[in-house]
C-alpha cells in the first residue's frame, strides 16, 4: 500500500481478474508501485459511476485515462539543471490511450458495426418491393410548387404511383 502521486491510498493485487478496481488499473497501466497515478477512492468513484451502465472495466479505464490526462494538464512544466519535464506529452498519450480503450470497448460490445441510416445499411440498396417513405417538416406545404424532392406533385396521386412510371424510383436504373 502506497500513496498515489496525486494523493490517497493506492493498492493493486497484481491480478486484474480479482476486482474491477484492479482490472481498471490493469487497462490503464496504473500498476507501478513506485509511481501510482490514481487513488483507490478515485477508481472506486469511476467504477460506481460507470461500471453498472456500461458493464466494462475497459470503458471505466478509458474514462480514468481522460481524468488522469486532465490532472496532468494542470501540472506546470518544470525545467531545472538542463532537464525539462513536460506533462503535455503525457496528456496526449493518456488521451490516445483513452481513445484506444473506447475503441476496444466498442469492439467487445459490438458497437463498431456499420451505422443504420433510414433502415438501410451502408452499401445496401433500397428494397423495390417496399413503398418508399417520403416525409419532412413542411414538405408539402405548397402543393402547387410541386414535389420538393423531385418535382411534379398532384395531391390526387400517391408517391408510389409517381414512382411506378417508366422512370422508376429515384436512384433506380432503368433498362
Amino acid at each position: 500500500m502506497t500513496d498515489a502521486i496525486f494523493g490517497g491510498t493506492w493498492t493493486y493485487s497484481g491480478d486484474p481478474a480479482s476486482t474491477t478496481k484492479d482490472a481498471v488499473r490493469f487497462w490503464m497501466q496504473d500498476i507501478d508501485t513506485d509511481l501510482p497515478l490514481m487513488s483507490d477512492i478515485e477508481i472506486a468513484y469511476l467504477v460506481d459511476r460507470y461500471y453498472e451502465g456500461y458493464g466494462s472495466a475497459v470503458y471505466v479505464a478509458a474514462v480514468a485515462c481522460e481524468v488522469l490526462a486532465a490532472k496532468l494538464l494542470r501540472q506546470v512544466p518544470v525545467s531545472a539543471d538542463g532537464v525539462s519535464v513536460s506533462t503535455g506529452e503525457l496528456f496526449t498519450r493518456y488521451n490516445e490511450l483513452a481513445k484506444s480503450l473506447r475503441d476496444q470497448y466498442k469492439a467487445e460490445s459490438g458497437l463498431d458495426s456499420s451505422p443504420v441510416l433510414s433502415g438501410v445499411l451502408i452499401g445496401e440498396s433500397r428494397d423495390p418491393t417496399i413503398k418508399p417513405l417520403t416525409f419532412g417538416t413542411g414538405f408539402m406545404d405548397n402543393w402547387e410548387a410541386g414535389r420538393q424532392n423531385f418535382g411534379d406533385y398532384d395531391p390526387g396521386e400517391s408517391a408510389w404511383e409517381l414512382w411506378s412510371d417508366e422512370a422508376g424510383a429515384p436512384g433506380e436504373s432503368t433498362p
